[in-house]
């Protein structure tokens, strides 16, 4: 199965405060008038991701992605203060991608309790596919950029608390299992999706309907009754 493929699911609007919680504390340092859409930051964040993608996060220049852009240098700084800047702007708009799969309401409720979490996590794998030039800049840009590091931390924040709240909704159902942690088992459904994209994206590897079942099945018999899992 190509995961590509897989409809994405939107963002509901009663998340978006919590993708407003994700913004950089830096975001402040310019007036919001030079952050707000439109085609022309739109066009260098397109050429900073090709950038980035072609040459590394350490070896692009402002140079390299206002050629992609066709623009000016000062047409640059009017939108970012840097490159870490420009990767900051790109993770925000990765993160409202990857949020929105995670946590979208089921458009299809007919598909069971296991092929709604199915369908989310195949989404959420498909968006991280898409994105992963990006979320590979990420990679090389940790460690050296404590900004772009907290916003990814806030990125992984705002899922797993969104999923905490909507596996207390299914506990109040009583179809979680007693004894589990909502939060612990939030967290752990987070960082089983990231952790398993990344691994198979840094192989070459495509995923299989089998890899996103097996997946699916680990997290749930682990958080979910057995009653619960029953078509």
């Amino acid at each position: 199965m190509d995961v590509r493929r897989v409809s994405k699911l939107t963002l509901a609007s009663n998340d978006a405060s919590l993708l407003a919680a994700m913004a950089p504390s830096s975001a402040a340092r310019k007036p919001s008038g030079s952050r707000s859409p439109g085609p022309t930051r739109a066009r260098l964040l397109a050429a900073a991701r090709q950038a980035f993608g072609e040459l590394g996060f350490a070896a692009t220049r402002v140079d390299d992605i206002v050629e992609r852009a066709g623009t000016s240098h000062g047409t640059f700084y009017r939108y970012f203060e840097d490159k870490k800047d420009a990767l900051v702007g790109l993770t925000q708009d990765v993160a409202r991608s990857l949020y929105g799969t995670a946590v979208a309401p089921a458009l299809d409720t007919s598909l069971g309790l296991r092929g709604v979490v199915r369908a989310r996590l195949a989404a959420f794998i498909s968006a991280y596919t898409e994105h992963w030039e990006v979320i590979h800049t990420w990679r090389q840009a940790e460690g050296v950029h404590a900004e772009v590091e907290e916003v990814r931390a806030r990125i992984r924040r705002a899922i797993s608390s969104a999923v905490a709240e909507m596996l207390e909704r299914d506990r109040e159902k009583e179809l979680i299992e007693s004894g589990v942690d909502t939060e612990i088992a939030a967290t752990a459904f987070v960082v089983m999706a990231e952790g398993f994209a990344d691994d198979w994206l840094y192989a070459g590897r495509a995923f299989s309907e089998a890899d996103v079942d097996q997946i699916t099945d680990l997290w749930m018999r682990g958080t979910y009754r057995r009653e619960a899992l029953v078509p």
